[in-house]
Parts: C-alpha cells; sequence; structure tokens
C-alpha cells in the first residue's frame, strides 16, 4: 500500500513528524525451491532488505506479510502458508525516513517457501528493483538495518528451526 494511503500516514497527519513512532512491522523471506532469497532494493535506506513493511491495522500479521511480499516483490503467497520465523525489536532497531519521519520498529519475521505465482510488477513508490539471490552472496550486498537482521535471524532459524527472538542494541 503507498504511505499517502497508509494507517500510518493518517497517525502522522495527525501527530505530526517530529514524533518517534513506535512501529509495528513485518518482513518476509521468500524462499524459492533453488534456495534462493527474494531480495528487493529499497530507496528509502539504499540497501538491499527483504520484502516488509507497516502493519495495517484491518489485517493479520500473516495477512500483512503475504500483502508486502506482493507488493514490494510480485510474489503471491497465501497468508496460512507462512510460518513465522520470529520478532526483532530493540533499542538499536530505528530508522529516520528521508522525510524526516523517525521510528522504532517491532517487526515479526515470516518465510514463504511456497508461492502461487510472480509477477513482474512492484511498488516502485519505494522499492527500486528485486531479484532472487543466493544466500551466501547477500551478506556480500549492501544490506539495509533490517536486511542485516533478518537474514542473521532466518540464518538462526534454519540452524536451529526454533523461533528467534532478536534484540538490536
Amino acid at each position: 500500500m503507498p504511505y499517502n494511503d497508509s494507517y500510518i500516514a493518517r497517525i502522522r497527519e495527525k501527530v505530526g513528524h517530529n514524533f518517534e513512532l513506535i512501529m509495528p512491522t513485518i518482513d518476509v523471506v521468500v524462499e524459492n525451491a533453488a534456495g534462493e532469497l527474494m531480495m528487493i532494493y529499497n530507496r528509502d535506506f539504499a540497501g538491499w532488505a527483504f520484502p516488509g513493511g507497516y502493519v495495517e491495522p484491518d489485517m493479520s500479521w500473516s495477512e500483512n506479510a503475504a500483502r508486502e511480499a506482493l507488493e514490494e516483490s510480485g510474489i503471491i503467497v497465501q497468508a496460512d502458508q507462512l510460518t513465522a520465523l520470529g520478532v526483532v525489536s530493540g533499542d538499536g532497531y530505528r530508522a529516520t525516513y528521508p522525510n524526516g519521519d523517525q521510528v522504532k520498529f517491532y517487526s515479526t519475521v515470516f518465510l514463504a517457501q511456497t508461492f502461487d505465482n510472480e509477477l513482474l510488477t512492484i511498488d516502485q513508490t519505494e522499492i527500486d528493483q528485486k531479484t532472487w539471490m543466493h544466500p551466501t552472496d547477500i551478506a556480500k550486498q549492501n544490506l539495509t538495518l533490517s536486511g542485516k537482521t533478518v537474514f542473521a535471524l532466518y540464518q538462526a532459524f534454519k540452524q536451529t528451526q526454533q523461533f528467534q527472538v532478536v534484540t538490536v542494541d
């Protein structure tokens, strides 16, 4: 969903831009049959990340994840086929957007290992490109804070098969 139509935009209209918002967010690690992960280049933070974004209040966590996967990467996933990998928060899990908006993220990370289709279209208001990357190549990329954190969480989940709780200091 474009920012101008979002719940967050409506909040910002009321509280202004000189106030740090606490933001529930989601990130989606989409893994294809070849073991590659879908990465998006986020223009706001000038780096690679996983599809993700703000939670809209009229949708569940997994519905938001499916929506963001579609908007940012063109991947059609079913909300009921997502696996929750873990959560991320912490004093250091903050961002400042190009317009000056400051946020502190509390993110739930999902894994999609099956998907229905991949469309060519993406939300170009914030995403410049998308590509499949092998995990060994991801660490060599310029990743956003979210990209680094979610990738580390994904790797820990793959090793342990346990739900991860990550704190960014």
